[in-house]
């Protein structure tokens, strides 16, 4: 039976929900639109991105990871925190290649490098992790 966006984007929620990557973040796991407006914390939001309902249903989770800017030089002017960015691209790939088909009945693959983007008009940057998936449900 195939799943909803809504199934989808729980199942990748409950895999990042007590993970490294999230033990290893200052904030929580979201859904889309659930993190605080006012965040300010290193909050995980996953967002169902796209999928097609096949004999196998595929598709795409994005997860972005946020981080807030730093003032280095105590001067007032916000830049990105580069070194915990890179920090946390690391701690995303490991999560990455930690789902395996042994934890669930989905295959995954990056569909792009892990990057970090700007996050305008909040003074935050994220980390943006998009996952291709296959999901198997077993009666394949």
């Amino acid at each position: 039976m195939a799943k909803t966006s809504k199934q989808i984007q729980g199942d990748i929620y409950g895999m990042l929900t007590g993970s490294k990557l999230d033990e290893q973040t200052s904030g929580e796991v979201y859904r889309a639109g659930m993190r605080p407006r006012d965040s300010r914390k290193e909050d995980v939001v996953v967002i169902f991105t796209a999928g097609l309902a096949d004999q196998i249903q595929t598709g795409v989770v994005t997860v972005h990871i946020y981080v807030p800017d730093i003032d280095p030089y105590g001067n007032g002017v916000l830049v990105e925190d580069g070194e915990r960015l890179e920090e946390v691209e690391i701690l995303a790939q490991e999560w990455v290649d930690s789902l395996t088909a042994g934890v669930s009945c989905y295959k995954f693959k990056l569909q792009q490098t892990i990057c970090t983007e700007e996050a305008e008009g909040i003074n935050q940057h994220y980390v943006v992790v998009c996952l291709k998936y296959e999901y198997y449900d077993g009666k394949n």
